[in-house]
């Protein structure tokens, strides 16, 4: 099942992988900020699928450790 979600924004979609967990969110900016539906969506499919991948995107060490911050403290 495919879930597009259209917040303030952007619209973007989650798609299930074909395997036995993850999911690819395809159109999500995961440079910009989000608003809080884009967050819940995001963190939604993140505990439905497990595994999330954004493909067409690249993040430096910084980056990364801010987008892992949107989720909790990285540890």
């Amino acid at each position: 099942m495919t879930v597009t979600m259209k917040p303030f924004t952007q619209a973007f979609r989650i798609v299930p992988l074909d395997a036995p967990l993850g999911a690819r969110v395809e159109g999500c900016d995961r440079s910009s900020p989000w608003d809080a539906d884009t967050a819940a969506a995001i963190h939604g499919a993140f505990l439905d699928h497990e595994v999330l991948v954004f493909p067409g995107t690249t993040m430096d060490a910084a980056q990364t450790s801010a987008f892992a911050r949107r989720f909790g403290e990285p540890i």
